[in-house]
């Protein structure tokens, strides 16, 4: 062996072992601060355990959490890493906001909350704040991502690998809150995904609040932090297939070296664009005020949970609508019908004005009101499996693929809640078609208020308040003395056969049907013992099977693990998963409140269909 190749050898390892020292000497910074001493000495007491022993769990955490952000691991990422990832996409990034942020980030921390969609949101990240001269974000994720190689660069370019699971390790949690605060108070910038794991619907999950809860309880006011809601929405995705089919009960790989050789080869083809935007920034000072103080206008302290669902509402408000969005929104909902050109624009077309009327943040959708724009969404939707094409009759006809729904509706669902409050109207306007009253109003309103509770676990709805005057601004838009128009049942349906479009039939019978599944087998259930969540879900996916065979259902996409465990959430919420007084009764009335919205829906397609038909 040559002199030249151990002089090389000897560098690499020391390079090496000097980033391993960093690493080290970050976390020793953090045990040796005076308010991490003193909190551990504090937690020691309260755990009644020696303090040496406690001490050292401390360091253990301390040495897997610690990282530092080193130029020439953070090179090999940006350079080689970063665009394996990223390359099935061009990077669409809001420059304007960036540069605000960059401006207020100079006196401010910030912490970047994405949604999250696909592996690649954090590189995505990563070259979107490199480009506008942003520091880079220390990244908080899982250790299942901590093999070689991912593992090693990782940590070296600022990425903090949590444990999955640690609720019952008080010392593990008391060393990830005051890593927070050591990274925060020093400047940083952190980013992490509040999901807690990459979405299968293709909408937001509801919130995982233990890292900012966390934040929160480790934030004492003397600077201040700016929590950065962030939106990434990709026109497709080549991994949805493989989450579609963990979705329907397929065995989610284990990352590991051959996971990732396979993801990185599935990049090589380009699908399109991924749009990054950012919502309203909130001041962490500002929320965590106490009653009456001058910067809170008395609106008092919030919770951990107010936060994340304020964070959750703006990262919808940032995200554009996309043309595969609408495209897909089109092709769903049709009884599997297939559809002209002609026929995708004429669903298509109604949106975009509705879109422009509404002044949505849309991803540059002025192309689609041709139909060589449409024809060219629905031929890259093609390429990649979603869309069929038969083209061999008069004229092409468009459908979904079979198999394929469930990535079609994840992409509608990119953009699903800014419709969710047209199709609440529809469903409240059908609900009172045969109302003899000249005022339905009441009666419509007792409808939607009912049907945004019956949502609220997959939506993130506004107050009621809000809500009203949200739904109030939809009656209007659909026709502007829309009061003065329904005062007979037979305007009430002329105001729906003349509308501009309907929605409801496109957009919600996923979520309906997902939770009729879900009612029907808790029905079943014993009402003598509490109920097995996994075991119920594993039930709803097998007979949910059954029934779409049977076409009790109709949605592929109903069939989704995710949206079945929101709908237990909501059955938890009417306690109808513990035993208790008339539950067997309460358990029927679920069931058929939600039949009852299924028909409503029925209907709306059957009002629609007779308008595309006539």
């Amino acid at each position: 062996m040559s002199a030249t190749h151990d002089v090389q050898s000897a560098g690499r390892w020391g390079w090496l072992t000097s980033n391993l020292r960093s690493r080290k000497h970050s976390g020793r910074q953090l045990l040796h601060s005076p308010r991490f001493v003193e909190g551990l000495g504090e937690l020691a007491a309260r755990l009644k355990q020696p303090l040496p022993a406690v001490q050292a769990q401390a360091r253990r955490a301390a040495e897997t959490l610690s990282t530092v952000i080193n130029p020439a691991f953070s090179a090999l990422s940006d350079k080689v890493f970063s665009p394996l990832f990223t390359r099935a996409w061009t990077i669409d990034a809001d420059h304007a906001a960036l540069a605000r942020l960059k401006q207020i980030n100079a006196a401010v921390p910030l912490v970047f909350l994405p949604n999250h969609r696909s592996y690649a949101d954090p590189f995505v990240m990563a070259q979107v704040c490199r480009d506008a001269g942003m520091p880079r974000n220390h990244v908080l994720g899982g250790d299942n991502l901590g093999f070689f190689p991912f593992g090693t660069i990782t940590r070296r370019t600022g990425g903090v690998m949590i444990r999955r699971s640690f609720q019952n390790d008080p010392v593990y949690k008391f060393v990830v809150r005051e890593y927070l605060h050591h990274l925060t108070a020093q400047g940083n910038n952190l980013e992490w995904y509040m999901e807690g794991g990459r979405s299968r619907t293709g909408k937001l999950r509801p919130p995982k609040y233990g890292l900012l809860r966390y934040l929160v309880d480790a934030f004492d006011g003397e600077h201040d932090l700016l929590l950065v809601p962030v939106s990434i929405t990709y026109d497709q995705l080549h991994e949805i297939g493989m989450m579609a089919a963990e979705e329907g009960g397929a065995a989610k790989g284990k990352e590991g070296l051959g996971w990732m050789r396979e993801y990185v080869r599935r990049q090589r083809q380009w699908i399109g664009r991924v749009h990054v935007r950012f919502g309203e920034p909130l001041s962490l000072r500002q929320a965590l005020a106490p009653a009456g103080a001058a910067d809170d206008a008395g609106a008092g302290r919030w919770t951990v949970e107010k936060i994340a669902f304020s964070v959750f509402q703006r990262i919808n408000q940032a995200t554009p609508v996309t043309a595969p969005a609408l495209t897909a929104l089109a092709l769903l909902g049709v009884r599997d019908r297939a559809l002209t050109l002609a026929e995708v624009c004429a669903v298509v077309h109604p949106l975009l004005d509705y879109a422009a009327q509404r002044g949505l943040p849309s991803a540059g959708l002025e192309f689609l009101r041709r139909e060589a724009g449409v024809g060219r969404v629905l031929a890259d939707l093609g390429r990649s499996g979603v869309v069929r094409v038969y083209a061999l009759g008069k004229e092409p006809v468009y459908s979904i693929h079979p198999g394929r729904h469930a990535v079609a509706a994840f992409y509608r669902n990119s953009a699903v809640h800014w419709f969710i409050n047209r199709a609440l109207l529809e469903l409240a306007m059908q609900s009172v078609l045969d109302e003899p009253s000249a005022d339905p109003r009441p009666e419509a309103w007792n409808q939607a208020f009912a049907l945004r509770d019956l949502l609220k676990f997959d939506f993130f709805f506004s107050n009621r308040a809000t809500f009203r005057q949200e739904v109030t601004a939809e009656a209007r838009l659909l026709d502007a003395h829309f009061a003065d128009h329904i005062a007979t049942p037979a305007a009430r349906m002329m105001a729906l056969e003349q509308a501009p479009f309907l929605v409801a039939h496109r957009v919600l019978p996923a979520f309906v049907e997902a939770y009729f599944v879900v009612a029907d087998r808790l029905a079943a259930q014993p009402v003598d013992l509490p109920v097995n969540r996994a075991q119920l879900i594993e039930q709803c996916s097998r007979i949910g099977r059954q029934y779409l065979l049977q076409k009790r259902v109709r949605q592929p996409e109903a069939l989704s693990r995710e949206l079945f465990g929101n709908a237990l959430e909501l059955a938890q919420n009417r306690r109808l998963l513990e035993p208790g007084d008339q539950l067997a009764e309460r358990r029927s009335a679920f069931v058929s409140e939600i039949a009852r919205a299924m028909q409503a829906l029925a209907t709306i397609d059957e009002i629609d269909h007779r308008r595309s038909t006539t």
